[in-house]
């Protein structure tokens, strides 16, 4: 026991322990450095994310502005929705209704429009999760 105290004492005395002391602060200093930049880049990535959701919202609101921009999308989704809700019903539930079916381009723009309805903000998020996953090129 002695001996290790003397070792100790004998390195204190050569300046090696404040070498290795000073090394160990340089690399802690390193570390709180690398944290303190990963910190700012998450902090400008949510300022981004937050400056881009306000410009999305500005746009929504500056297309419902006016009566003609806002009834756009209930102008298309309303009829296909009451057309699809009339299809499902006399299927399931064997009404005598016989809905009739929508004429060749017209049903096929109907998918369309579904899609460029519901699927467009859905695909938009993925996207933009995945390239929020994906390295850094």
């Amino acid at each position: 026991m002695s001996v290790l105290l003397g070792l100790i004492l004998k390195l204190a005395g050569s300046g090696a322990l404040d070498r290795v002391l000073a090394g160990l602060k340089a690399r802690a200093d390193g570390a709180v450095e690398r944290e303190r930049i990963d910190a700012t880049v998450a902090i400008a990535h949510i300022n981004a994310e937050l400056a881009r959701r306000q410009a999305q919202r500005d746009l929504v609101l500056a297309e419902q502005g006016h009566w003609p921009t806002r009834l756009m999308r209930p102008a298309f989704a309303y009829p296909l929705a009451a057309y699809y809700a009339a299809v499902i019903a006399d299927s399931l539930f064997w009404f005598d209704w016989n809905v009739a079916a929508l004429p060749a381009p017209i049903g096929e723009w109907s998918g369309w429009i579904i899609s460029a309805l519901f699927l467009a903000d859905a695909g938009e998020r993925i996207t933009r999760t995945i390239m929020r996953r994906a390295p850094e090129l």
